[in-house]
């Protein structure tokens, strides 16, 4: 379970990587350049993935949900930790720190499919060892 959340933690920065590599082929900003996730930043959404996958573990799979296809199970766990942890942190960032609206979108984002790829590995790791 902990190997399908640090996997799905990096699933989701290389998408990222891939969607905005083509986004600036298009529109060749430097904008867009600051939207690329470094090294440390891969390996940050991957311990987040294990701690998600450590917390989707204790929550013996959302199991209060009765009986859903595994993949709504996932997208409840994504977008309830995504509401939890992820909007309140970028809001803080974005209003202590003066980030702009383009930069905090782009890591709500970021930060939302890491939620929900951790949620939807997770969810069907759980539906197969079941």
């Amino acid at each position: 379970m902990l190997l399908t959340g640090s996997l799905g933690g990096l699933v989701s920065v290389l998408a990222h990587s891939a969607l905005w590599s083509a986004v600036g082929l298009v529109r060749r900003s430097a904008v867009i350049s600051r939207a690329e996730p470094t090294a440390s930043e891969a390996l940050l959404h991957m311990g987040c993935g294990i701690a998600l996958a450590f917390l989707f573990w204790l929550s013996w799979g959302l199991a209060a949900i009765s009986d859903p296809r595994w993949w709504v199970r996932g997208l409840y766990f994504g977008g309830l930790t995504w509401l939890a942890l992820v909007v309140p942190t970028i809001g803080s960032i974005a209003i202590t720190r003066a980030l702009d609206l383009k930069s905090a979108a782009v890591l709500a984002s970021r930060w939302g499919t890491t939620a929900l790829t951790v949620g939807l590995t997770c969810a069907w790791s759980w539906h197969q060892a079941v």
